[in-house]
């Protein structure tokens, strides 16, 4: 979508006459990000009715165009300030800015947004009267209640959003899946279904699912080879065996009182929550970072998110 500011008399006949601004900055926002062609290369896959509109609107040459609706500043600020914009795309801003030679530019300014966050957000970037943090509800707010909608579009002075051209889109809202990743899938679970059906009904053995199924186990047919050492741990097993002796009972030695904490070693200890502290304190950096960033352009703290 791109959000475009023009002066008051850019969709007057012969108003446009300086187009290298337009042209620079339209062929950059209409550039194909696959093959990395803009709009006149040869070759460029996306002259469609479409883009050839938009940018004879730009050009101030088809300021009737059906698919364009003329809104007032309390209708677009109202449309545009939505999430997921379902039948609205790009959107000329009139201003009342006007330049005194009639052959400088009336193109001011132009940006465009490519979604992955509200649409609203260019709102805040360029209103300019909004008190407080800057949130795309106040300006609609503002805007609605009478008041003017300024902004600041980098021609020196703050200027006011007189009327709006939106483009009306039919939605596109869709679902879109891999049909072949879908089958793969649906495939996987169904062997996955049938391995456990027949594992119910074939297997007559009692499950080792759980530690107390394991435990179970072990009483009711106690393993040979720790039979009578029940005191021996690791380390006991381990020396042993690597001496080649047979395992034999051990004797208790009781080593004062054995924490619950003391089930690990500290090696373990400082590992696990040396990761979980670097997990956290990198998790706290981006999310203040992050948060730093909304703040820019709209009122968000963490009872928001």
């Amino acid at each position: 979508m791109l959000i475009t500011f023009v002066t008051s008399n850019h969709f007057e006949s012969g108003a446009y006459s300086n187009t290298t601004g337009g042209d620079t900055a339209f062929r950059h926002f209409s550039r194909n990000d696959t093959t990395k062609k803009m709009y006149g290369d040869l070759g460029y896959q996306t002259d469609s009715h479409d883009i050839q509109l938009f940018y004879s609107m730009i050009k101030g040459y088809n300021p009737d165009a059906r698919s364009y609706e003329d809104l007032t500043p309390s209708q677009c600020t109202t449309l545009y300030n939505a999430d997921f914009l379902l039948n609205r795309r790009n959107l000329f801003l009139i201003t009342n800015y006007t330049f005194d030679d009639p052959y400088n530019n009336t193109l001011l300014y132009m940006t465009w947004d490519r979604g992955g966050g509200p649409h609203s957000t260019w709102m805040c970037i360029f209103s300019r009267g909004i008190p407080s943090r800057c949130n795309s509800n106040k300006v609609t707010s503002r805007v609605g209640s009478g008041l003017p909608w300024l902004v600041d579009v980098r021609v020196g002075e703050i200027v006011e959003v007189k009327r709006c051209k939106s483009e009306r889109v039919a939605g596109r809202c869709k679902v879109q899946f891999s049909l072949g990743i879908m089958i793969a899938v649906i495939c996987c679970n169904l062997v996955k279904a049938c391995c456990m059906v027949m594992a119910v009904v074939r297997s007559r053995e009692p499950t080792l699912v759980t530690l107390g199924d394991a435990i179970d186990s072990f009483l009711r047919i106690p393993d040979q080879t720790t039979m009578g050492i029940c005191f021996a741990d690791r380390r006991f097993i381990e020396k042993e065996w690597m001496r080649g002796s047979r395992a034999r009972p051990r004797q208790w030695k009781q080593k004062g009182v054995q924490r619950w904490w003391s089930s690990v070693s500290k090696t373990r200890w400082i590992t696990c929550n040396l990761f979980c502290l670097i997990a956290i304190i990198v998790t706290g950096v981006l999310l203040g970072y992050g948060i730093g960033i909304e703040r820019e352009y709209m009122s968000t703290d963490i009872k928001s998110l």
